[in-house]
């Protein structure tokens, strides 16, 4: 992983805050860890064994539903040093309708049960492609969230590979930097991604992009305009697309008088004229006062499902609610789990 600066705390919403009582807060929690907050009325938990005592966040689910992946910091995760917290990858199975102990991917990890990915930085963000041959996800220096770069492992012939940077994959785009943040993606298609940025002297703060592809050739990636992107944190999190591309679900922490407080979830809309316009809050059978962040669609598109926690607060679990009672979910029918670029290209190819 290649190294990066430190920003200083008074670069807004990318550094992680030292609380008075000495625990980490996510970026753009503004009130302090534990601050009183209730779960979504509506709500359920998921439940063990994914949920734990630890943490637990930023799940997505395969093509058939029968495997998700989510980060955790309970034991078993590589130790990230001098941090309080250790963010890895874990993997757990469904067998006949019962969800089996989850496992890390992480070393010792038999390249045919998983691969071998988190290490003591963070590991975030993961996602299996339709074809369950590869994993994107999210590294970042432990504790600094300005550091953020894109990574994918690809299983072959059974077997899965070590991990590699965007950068190093010549059909992705070559998004990281040096200095800034690039995370949460969600690959529409093979010529069209979103994903999020936070580059300092470029962005306000984490803003949603895209990058196309044109002529077989990825292009320079273009802000979706001031209208949707706020001074705030502003990011996206994997199928949270609908089908027709002209709907967004965001995760931010914009103080707009429509929030609820810490993160909360939105949807922007195009207009006729393809311009993203200005979110709208999901409302509060999905958000409340505490953290409801990187919230995302089962493969069928039955419920809607992500993390929440008390605001100011790493301590998260996975809840659920019925799509249909989030109202202006209604009519969102979100795309599925990412295509696998590399498969798709290697067969156009012939390689």
């Amino acid at each position: 992983m290649k190294t990066k600066p430190f920003f200083p705390m008074s670069l807004p919403g990318l550094t992680l805050l030292l609380a008075q009582n000495l625990s980490y807060a996510m970026p753009g929690m503004d009130m302090p860890a534990g601050a009183e907050a209730k779960a979504p009325s509506l709500a359920k938990s998921i439940g063990a064994p994914i949920n734990s005592d630890a943490a637990e966040f930023e799940m997505t689910y395969s093509a058939d539903g029968k495997t998700v992946l989510f980060v955790s910091t309970r034991p078993g995760s590589v130790e990230s040093k001098d941090n309080p917290y250790s963010f890895d990858i874990w993997m757990a199975h469904n067998v006949n309708s019962a969800w089996q102990t989850p496992i890390p991917l992480g070393p010792g990890i038999d390249p045919k049960v998983g691969p071998n990915i988190n290490t003591e930085a963070w590991e975030l963000e993961p996602s299996l492609s339709d074809d369950g041959n590869a994993i994107y996800f999210t590294r970042y220096q432990p504790g600094n969230l300005s550091t953020g770069d894109l990574y994918v492992v690809q299983k072959i012939d059974g077997a899965w590979q070590q991990a590699k940077n965007w950068n190093e994959v010549q059909e992705l785009p070559h998004l990281n930097t040096p200095t800034g943040e690039e995370h949460c993606p969600i690959i529409a298609s093979d010529s069209l991604i979103y994903f999020s940025y936070q580059q300092p002297g470029v962005t306000q703060d984490s803003d949603i992009w895209k990058v196309e592809k044109k002529n077989g050739t990825w292009q320079k990636p273009q802000s979706l305009g001031s209208r949707l992107n706020s001074p705030y944190r502003d990011h996206l999190h994997w199928t949270g697309l609908s089908k027709d591309g002209k709907s967004l679900i965001i995760t931010s922490t914009r103080s707009d008088l429509g929030s609820r407080g810490g993160h909360d979830e939105w949807i922007s809309h195009q207009n006729p004229k393809g311009e993203w316009q200005e979110p709208l809050n999901l409302g509060d059978t999905i958000n409340t006062a505490g953290e409801d962040m990187c919230w995302s669609f089962t493969p069928d598109g039955k419920k809607f499902f992500g993390g929440w926690g008390p605001q100011g607060s790493y301590k998260m679990d996975v809840l659920w609610v019925n799509k249909d009672d989030v109202p202006l979910l209604q009519n969102f029918d979100p795309i599925g789990p990412p295509p696998n670029l590399m498969a798709k290209n290697k067969a156009q190819t012939g390689k």
